[in-house]
């Protein structure tokens, strides 16, 4: 799958050289994760990251939390920042004392406003839990000391058929004035036609398929697609910076 993609990514890029020799056209980049190291956080013993990817807008890291129970103290979160969790499962205390914890498994996106403590309200049911974070690069806005840390759980999303793809069903987890989340799934010959995005940049991680777990950037007018389809299913998650708006232009 992994190699369809750039097969696809590649071809675009050398049609659009043809045509115009003057611009110099972006290309994608691909990060296989296993590939990459964790390295323990600074000042924490259960901890450990990896950094994949940094761009103008956002920052992804993948995070390893080891051990049952309370986890460690983080602080709170200087930027508005996800957390995807890839495997693992935890409880959420809310911080009202009042309102009822929230389980967080795997598949679930944790919203984690600047301000926020994810540790001081996080608490492990299983020995690890793995999570993919997604963090804004650029200035925040202001921390605000009343927000809340929130879970979305797909399965509470309506599904929809972007526009130019074929047996996709997309969920959007999260869009704000900045980025966009979208968990994705194409079918046995599906995917989406060759295009770019001249005004967004996004970025692929491969959950599901041959060849994962990979990370895939497509910087503003990369050009790319699946070609004549996948060969097998793919689970994606999929982040627009800016966001797309992909939902809105869904297929009915």
């Amino acid at each position: 799958m992994a190699a369809r993609l750039r097969q696809s990514s590649q071809l675009a890029t050398r049609c659009r050289m043809h045509t115009s020799t003057a611009v110099s056209t972006p290309e994608a980049r691909y990060i296989s994760v296993d590939e990459v190291e964790y390295e323990p956080a600074n000042g924490f013993a259960k901890t450990l990251r990896k950094h994949l990817l940094t761009t103008d807008r956002v920052q992804i890291h993948q995070t390893l939390i080891r051990g049952r129970g309370e986890a460690e103290g983080y602080g709170v979160s200087t930027a508005n920042r996800a957390a995807y969790v890839l495997a693992g499962s935890a409880i959420l205390k809310h911080a009202a004392p009042t309102e009822p914890d929230v389980q967080v498994d795997k598949g679930h996106l944790i919203l984690i406003p600047a301000g926020a403590d994810l540790g001081a309200q996080l608490s492990l049911l299983s020995d690890e839990l793995v999570l993919l974070e997604v963090t804004r690069a650029t200035s925040a806005p202001a921390r605000d000391s009343t927000a809340q840390i929130r879970v979305v759980d797909p399965e509470a999303v309506q599904p929809y058929e972007p526009a130019g793809h074929a047996k996709t069903r997309n969920r959007c987890l999260f869009v704000d004035e900045h980025m966009e989340i979208i968990e994705g799934l194409i079918e046995r010959g599906g995917g989406a036609e060759r295009h770019a995005h001249r005004n967004n940049e996004q970025l692929l991680y491969v959950l599901a398929g041959a060849g994962v777990p990979l990370l895939i950037h497509y910087p503003m007018g990369a050009p790319h697609g699946t070609g004549g389809g996948v060969p097998e299913p793919l689970e994606l998650l999929v982040i627009y910076s800016p966001p797309l708006g992909e939902s809105h232009n869904a297929l009915a």
